[in-house]
């Protein structure tokens, strides 16, 4: 068996859980293919809105521009060893990737909103939707730091706290809250209270319920009041016993429903491998981009989307669509970095 490449990744964390574990999301699929070593450099960006008018004007000019770019973050110094590769997401973090990878003449990846820069700014420049620009990836799916064994064995020892028999399948529901464009009011609790009602009346299965920091002690009041308390294997409701369970319901249950108000719970149901039905009421009024995002998820076959109050179509397996999602990432990835790569030696 060939010896895996040795890889040296620096990650740039803007210290938000959803854009540095993309990154990680990234490396963990990178080390499928290389030998990967990783360190983590925290940077915050200082004086925010004259960052980031006057940075995107200084990186033009390549050589004074790098130089001064990193005085604007706290946390740089000292810098580690040069890596041979930078990774980043979250638009705080793209002025200094860029600088870095031009002082340190390496390929740098960034994923998300480029802010002002040229996606060539960047050796690979990885997106949910197309920039038209060069150096720009589609991603199908944001990298994760979900392992679906690592879910299994969490769902495992869920089961097995709980009492649950290894035979009895179960539901999970995961409920956000306002955002995105989705507004939950009164009805739309009671489209979900029958939803669960329902689902149990047609599969005889149980259901695994979170809720969120972002769901509020209203929503989640009415939501408890209404539910079968019986129709729960298991609940966590989390303005009054916050936990996270996420990982574990998603590992213990066999059909997963999301809400569709949170992309970052949406990739990890998805990245799960499990199959996901995500949630939208009735007025919902997402913005276009996010709209056709989840669209683009479901016509690759990913998940399905459906309205509260509407007849739910089936949740279909996903796991190799979710499979051909990263490995088709990461072959235009590796194949765009080898590109930049021979054009700087070249």
């Amino acid at each position: 068996m060939e010896a895996l490449q040795a890889l040296n990744i620096l990650i740039l964390s803007d210290g938000l859980p959803g854009h540095v574990n993309q990154s990680r999301g990234l490396v963990s699929w990178l080390s499928q293919r290389y030998r990967c070593t990783v360190s983590e450099l925290d940077v915050s960006l200082r004086l925010k809105p004259v960052a980031r008018l006057l940075l995107p004007r200084l990186l033009q000019g390549r050589r004074l521009g790098s130089a001064l770019a990193p005085l604007f973050y706290s946390g740089y110094s000292p810098l580690p060893r040069k890596p041979d590769l930078l990774i980043s997401a979250g638009g705080n973090t793209s002025f200094l990737n860029v600088a870095l990878a031009r002082r340190w003449q390496i390929p740098n990846v960034f994923l998300g909103s480029k802010r002002r820069f040229r996606s060539d700014d960047f050796a690979a420049h990885l997106t949910l939707e197309p920039t038209g620009e060069p150096h720009n990836i589609v991603m199908t799916i944001a990298p994760t730091l979900i392992d679906p064994q690592q879910l299994q064995k969490k769902g495992n020892e869920l089961r097995e706290l709980l009492g649950l028999p290894a035979a009895e399948k179960l539901n999970m529901l995961a409920v956000g809250g306002d955002g995105a464009g989705y507004h939950y009011d009164s009805q739309s609790v009671q489209q979900l209270v029958q939803l669960v009602i329902r689902e149990h009346d047609r599969t005889g299965r149980r259901w695994l319920l979170t809720t969120s920091r972002r769901t509020g002690t209203a929503f989640e009041q009415q939501l408890k009041q209404s539910l079968p308390p019986d129709l729960l294997a298991d609940s966590v409701w989390w303005s009054d016993a916050p936990r996270k369970v996420m990982a574990a319901f998603m590992g213990a249950a066999d059909e997963l429903f999301i809400t569709a108000d949170s992309m970052s719970m949406i990739a990890e149901a998805i990245a799960s491998a499990r199959p996901t039905v995500i949630l939208q009421p009735e007025r919902a009024r997402p913005e276009v981009r996010y709209q056709e995002a989840l669209q683009r998820y479901e016509r690759a076959g990913l998940c399905r989307l459906a309205t509260l109050g509407q007849p739910l179509s089936p949740a279909v397996a996903s796991s190799g669509a979710v499979m051909r999602a990263r490995e088709t990432l990461l072959d235009k990835l590796i194949a765009q970095l080898d590109w930049v790569n021979s054009e700087r030696k070249g």
